[in-house]
């Protein structure tokens, strides 16, 4: 027993030693920085967060700090960091992506899935989807909108996520979308010269597809409105400049 004891506590110490060499190590010391997936973040503004601890040992080194001081971003949704041996921290960014942009004055406001404001611009980029009729009392970056209806706001969101997952902005071959948000009972799609009467939203997955089957028999550039019912009914409308 006596043996053994002494055999654990060399090699205890030798753990030890072995360890403090290796943190005292500038071979391990962190001096490139790999990040990926970045899309509207600047790498710049990363890079202004992490480069504080370049030349840290990369065993050492706090990777949840580091996610924690990114995810204050908010245009980030989630970081993933690994290390990359000797001496490269690979850093995975995922962008928040905008459920809707509400126009606020001489600008938009993205926010995203959450309501979540990821930003406020000037300009009105493709594929993007605009809620129209919701009023705005409270707005900053990176805290949730306020607005007059929530529920309304919630509503809107979730036909967005319809939209996107449904792939509207190619299967319409149109480049913005409105969401015209009359009331929780009577939300309507903008699509160039087409009104799509979508009721109150319900079964939006359903009558995505009916929408579809009705778009693909319509001549080109043609103008009206489309009513979808949850029942599986559509009708069309055109516009024809006539009272009747």
């Amino acid at each position: 027993m006596g043996r053994l004891s002494i055999k654990i506590s060399v090699l205890l110490m030798l753990g030890i030693l072995l360890s403090l060499f290796i943190f005292n190590l500038d071979y391990f010391d962190v001096k490139h920085f790999s990040i990926h997936n970045l899309q509207r973040v600047k790498k710049n503004d990363i890079i202004k967060i992490i480069q504080q601890y370049q030349t840290q040992n990369i065993l050492s080194i706090n990777t949840k700090e580091i996610k924690q001081k990114l995810l204050e971003n908010p245009e980030i949704e989630d970081v993933k960091i690994k290390r990359k041996l000797p001496n490269t921290l690979v850093i995975d960014v995922y962008e928040k992506q905008t459920a809707g942009l509400i126009r606020y004055l001489n600008s938009y406001i993205e926010i995203d899935k959450k309501g979540y404001v990821i930003r406020i611009e000037g300009d009105l980029r493709e594929n993007s989807i605009i809620f129209n009729g919701l009023k705005v009392t409270q707005v900053a970056v990176g805290k949730r909108i306020i607005t007059t209806d929530e529920f309304l706001l919630q509503k809107a969101i979730e036909v967005s996520q319809s939209l996107k997952k449904f792939n509207a902005f190619h299967t319409f071959k149109v480049k913005v979308i409105e969401i015209l948000l009359k009331n929780v009972n009577d939300i309507e799609l903008k699509m160039d010269k087409l009104t799509v009467k979508l009721g109150d939203g319900s079964e939006i997955d359903y009558k995505l597809k009916l929408l579809k089957s009705v778009y693909n028999k319509l001549p080109k550039n043609i103008e009206g409105v489309i009513t979808l019912n949850s029942n599986g009914i559509a009708t069309f409308s055109p516009n024809t400049g006539e009272d009747n």
